[in-house]
């Protein structure tokens, strides 16, 4: 038996700040690429089980994500944070944006058209300032229980893809994080997630039917989870998001926050306004979201395999794991 000073010691240190790496040729069986773009300095977050240092015990809101705002409606207000895809990786972010662009647009040639998927084909309308990314976090698994994060990224033009997140500080703004969303749904031409066909778009939809906020959504809606599994699946461990970032991307996470771990994290949060946990979560919804863009370009580079449309997947994914 390992004691428990020492398990704890071992626990400690491999939970350290999050920052993002290389992965090595060895980690993966994908042809190697350098990635397309290189983070800064790491960034720092909380060293779990304990703070970081100079950082007392329990910090509020504010202070942990400085960045936050406060976004107003006749109804209420949440916190808001609209950020550019830069400030996450500063090093290489405009040469994907412009490769991002010319790629997408490519799409709208009919002889490249006719080689999408059906899946896919709504891109081959849809211009790509309009394309939204989505990605939530919510207190469960299911639409019964509220959920308190959207994220969303979009390219804009002259100013890159900015990434919007709407924040419930409490239980009693998730109507506001919804009409909010919703009103920048409305100006979507279509819509990415991952694995949000399951998951994230029918807890949006319920969770707003339950605060009677109108939920104008009738785009066309890509999986990324449903195109991954067509393309990787029989050359990967599995096709998680995380995954799909290691192998394609050359990038690992250490030190993330686990998403079984996000719904505990924000009760804790609303309990005792130690927003410690909520900076780890913040973060991890934005990596998701940048994550997404960078896949969205591996898939519309590689075909599906001949039977990747179909049968079922190794990795058994349920609603709100596949992260």
């Amino acid at each position: 038996m390992i004691p428990d000073s020492i398990r704890k010691r071992i626990a400690a240190l491999n939970r350290g700040r999050l920052q993002i790496v290389p992965a090595t040729q060895a980690e993966s069986p994908v042809a190697r690429a350098e990635p397309t773009y290189r983070a800064s300095e790491p960034t720092r977050v909380r060293l779990r089980p304990g703070p970081p240092p100079g950082v007392s015990e329990s910090i509020g809101i504010d202070e942990a994500i400085p960045q936050l705002k406060e976004a107003h409606l006749p109804g209420g207000c949440c916190g808001f944070l609209d950020r550019r895809m830069a400030d996450f990786f500063p090093n290489g972010v405009a040469a994907f944006e412009a490769r991002y662009l010319r790629c997408l647009r490519s799409l709208r040639h009919p002889w490249v058209a006719q080689l999408l998927t059906d899946r896919l084909r709504p891109l081959a309308t849809v211009p790509p300032e309009s394309l939204m990314y989505v990605d939530i976090e919510a207190t469960g698994f299911t639409s019964g229980t509220p959920l308190f994060l959207v994220g969303t990224l979009v390219l804009e033009p002259g100013s890159g893809f900015r990434l919007r997140q709407y924040l419930a500080r409490n239980y009693g703004e998730e109507g506001v994080v919804l009409s909010l969303f919703t009103e920048q749904l409305e100006a979507a031409g279509a819509v990415v997630s991952f694995n949000g066909k399951r998951y994230d778009l029918p807890y949006l939809r319920e969770r707003a039917d339950y605060h009677a906020v109108p939920f104008p959504f009738t785009q066309p809606h890509i999986d990324l989870l449903h195109e991954g599994r067509a393309r990787f699946r029989h050359r990967l461990p599995n096709c998680k998001l995380q995954t799909l970032e290691r192998m394609l991307c050359h990038r690992v996470r250490t030190g993330d926050i686990p998403g079984e771990d996000i719904p505990d994290a924000y009760h804790r949060f609303v309990r005792t306004g130690n927003a410690l946990e909520m900076r780890d979560v913040v973060h991890h919804n934005a990596l998701d979201l940048i994550t997404l863009a960078e896949v969205m370009m591996h898939v519309l580079m590689e075909p599906p395999t001949a039977s990747g449309g179909g049968g079922r997947s190794r990795d058994r994914v349920s609603a709100g794991s596949s992260r």
